[in-house]
């Protein structure tokens, strides 16, 4: 009983925390198609932070609290947007960590 308890405490407090997501985006080369990819996914309801670097070609998300973004859905709306994911994946760090580490204003 004690490890069903431990598992369900795990499972919950997993999906209480944001989760971020680097993207690659192939055929985003201008800041038109950098704008217009941080507009598409910051109108989600589920994402809560967003950074484009269109200098090495990919965007950052993170997922509100206890929200989760699935990969078919972040091809739709790169899809719906006019371009094409090369490769997704879950980072550790968190939109503002890599913002401040890629444009330190």
């Amino acid at each position: 009983m004690k490890k069903i308890i431990l598992i369900v405490t795990l499972f919950l407090s997993m999906n209480t925390y944001a989760l971020t997501q680097r993207i690659e985006i192939l055929g985003m080369v201008c800041a038109f198609c950098a704008q217009g990819i941080e507009k598409s996914f910051i109108s989600d309801e589920n994402v809560k932070d967003v950074f484009v670097n269109l200098k090495e070609y990919f965007v950052v998300i993170e997922s509100k609290d206890g929200k989760s973004i699935d990969e078919k859905h972040i091809r739709t709306i790169v899809n719906d947007a006019g371009y094409d994911v090369r490769n997704i994946e879950i980072v550790s760090d968190s939109v503002g960590e890599i913002r401040e580490r890629y444009d330190p204003k």
